[in-house]
Parts: C-alpha cells; sequence; structure tokens
C-alpha cells in the first residue's frame, strides 16, 4: 500500500465519521397529518424530541413544505390545529435572515412560549409550557435558517427592587400633594 493510498483511505475515514456526527441529531416524527384549510396546506408532524433542536420546548411540530412557504400566524395556527394541539397563537414576530443561532427578546422586556424557525424547505415550531425571553437553538441538516419568528408574547416581569424605585417616588409625592390639599 502506497503512501498516497493510505492518505486518501484515511481522509475518507475521517470525512465518513465527521457525516455521521454531523447528522447524529435527526428529527423522530410521529403522528402526520395532511392539511388544506384557510387558504393553507402542507404536512405536520409532532417532533418526540423536541428538546435536541429547541432547548426547553414541551412539544414541538415538523412542516414539510409548506404553502406558502413563509408561514405566518394564521398558516402555524392551521398547522397546529391540524396535528391537534390545542395551542392558540395570539401574535407573531417575524425576524429574517438571523445572524446567529440565539433569540433573547428580554431587551424588549418580552417573553414568548411560541418559536418557529425556517430552513431549507421546512419548518421547525416549539411550544413552551412557561414563557422564556431567551433561547439558543440548533438547526436541522445544518441548512441556514432563512427566518425565525417568536409568538404568544407576554410582558416579562419587573423586578421588585426596579418596581419600587419607579414606584416609591410617585406615591410620595401624592402624599405630599394630599397634605398640601389638607392644610
Amino acid at each position: 500500500m502506497t503512501k498516497t493510498t493510505l492518505i486518501k483511505t484515511l481522509l475518507l475515514f475521517v470525512t465518513a465519521s465527521l457525516s455521521f456526527t454531523v447528522n447524529a441529531a435527526s428529527l423522530d416524527l410521529t403522528g402526520t397529518v395532511n392539511y388544506n384549510a384557510n387558504g393553507f396546506k402542507g404536512t405536520v408532524s409532532q417532533v418526540q424530541n423536541i428538546n435536541d433542536f429547541l432547548p426547553g420546548a414541551f412539544e414541538g411540530f415538523y412542516v414539510a413544505k409548506p404553502n406558502p412557504n413563509a408561514m405566518s400566524a394564521a398558516h402555524v395556527q392551521t398547522a397546529l390545529t391540524a396535528a391537534g394541539s390545542s395551542f392558540v397563537v395570539t401574535d407573531f414576530f417575524k425576524i429574517d435572515s438571523p445572524v446567529t443561532n440565539s433569540l433573547n427578546t428580554s431587551s424588549l422586556g418580552l417573553s414568548f412560549t411560541g418559536f418557529l424557525m425556517k430552513y431549507g424547505t421546512t419548518t421547525l415550531i416549539g411550544l413552551f409550557s412557561s414563557p422564556i425571553s431567551s433561547l439558543d437553538f440548533l438547526t436541522h441538516d445544518g441548512k441556514d435558517v432563512s427566518h425565525i419568528a417568536y409568538f404568544n408574547t407576554s410582558v416579562s416581569e419587573v423586578p421588585l427592587p426596579a418596581a419600587l424605585w419607579l414606584f416609591a417616588p410617585a406615591l410620595m409625592g401624592f402624599l405630599g400633594f394630599r397634605r398640601r390639599m389638607t392644610k
């Protein structure tokens, strides 16, 4: 065996082992359902291992080749209903071409219980049992994410110390104003 053949064999083995490592996290799908309602159509499946891609999600869905391609709040609701989920989509905020695989809405004072990411011709949806404001997500098949969306937002709670600093001066002002009025 020549040195060149040995190097080629070794490179082939390393490449094959890396491809197995990259594809190790695959979607575990169940309950595939076709839907065609409200002007939307596609196939939705439940993802059993959603935490591999969206850590902390209690329920996940995979929509293959949705039509139209970029899902809206109404389209997500149609797919979730077809899959038998009782989750109700209330709002929807889309971000095109995210630069990182993370989302943090704490600077906006928002938390969310729904998250969507679109990559290739598919969409992955994760639902959370309690509101979160930060998520580090992983893509499937290493494809680029064209857009993400977070939905079912709520205003994050203001920490007690900050609330006191904001509320105390106003309360003292009202007490002083009342005292001035009674004199």
